[in-house]
């Protein structure tokens, strides 16, 4: 009895094992296949990635070509500074140039001629004079260029109307002996008329005989003087 139903129940016992095996593996292929994305899916997908590639390479070009922007040094407070000194410097240059062409047209109406007479001339013998105006030196000559006693033009010029000093200074030389002499220094003021030619005449005089007498009387004066002639006249009169 045993034996006649031993086959049957090896038949069926085959028979489930070949369909679990078969159902499993017909279960499994469907999770290997959604695993893999289809051929157009994976194209655009590799298309998507790959884009942005060109477009980083196009801002990096960008920015290649722009130059750089290299940002400004500061300025040292010191230049800043020496900048504002500059521009004031300007402003008062042309103040000054303002006031020196309102001032031009007074001083080119106003003129001062300066002229020496030596009488003190051959004894003794003019070692130097100089002639300073408004503390300025306008002249400086000696006995080679003053020679007689002819009045001789030494200086002519523009200057602004009202008060001036001139001043004088004049060393002398004995002609026979040159351990006599004297150094004479002496200032004048006067006053410039406005739109006319102030005229100064300087003369040099002399009287003195220490240098001839104190030889043989042993004594002697030293004489000397100078004198300072100032007229007016009109601009161009001679």
């Amino acid at each position: 009895m045993s034996t006649r139903y031993s086959v049957p129940l090896v038949f069926f016992f085959a028979l489930a094992l070949a369909l679990t095996f078969g159902s499993g593996r017909t279960l499994a292929e469907p999770s290997t296949t959604s695993a893999l994305p289809p051929p157009s899916a994976a194209a655009g997908s590799e298309a998507a990635a790959a884009a942005p590639a060109p477009a980083k390479a196009d801002a990096n070009a960008a920015s290649a070509a722009v130059p750089a922007v290299t940002p400004a040094a500061p300025v040292d407070p010191k230049v800043v500074a020496l900048r504002g000194e500059v521009a004031g410097l300007m402003d008062d240059l042309v103040a000054a140039r303002a006031r020196a062409a309102v001032l031009g047209k007074a001083l080119f109406k106003t003129r001062i001629a300066l002229r020496v007479q030596n009488l003190a001339a051959p004894d003794p013998v003019l070692a130097k004079l100089v002639l300073s105006l408004d503390g300025a030196p306008v002249y400086h000559g000696d006995s080679s260029t003053l020679t007689g006693d002819d009045v001789r033009a030494v200086f002519e010029g523009f200057a602004a109307p009202g008060p001036h000093v001139l001043s004088v200074e004049v060393e002398q030389r004995a002609q026979g002996n040159a351990a006599y002499g004297y150094t004479l220094r002496e200032t004048y003021r006067f006053e410039a008329t406005r739109e006319k030619e102030t005229e100064l005449t300087l003369v040099l005089d002399d009287d003195s005989n220490l240098a001839s007498d104190f030889p043989d009387d042993g004594e002697g004066r030293y004489d000397v003087r100078t004198k300072l002639r100032v007229k007016t006249r009109p601009l161009g009169a001679k």
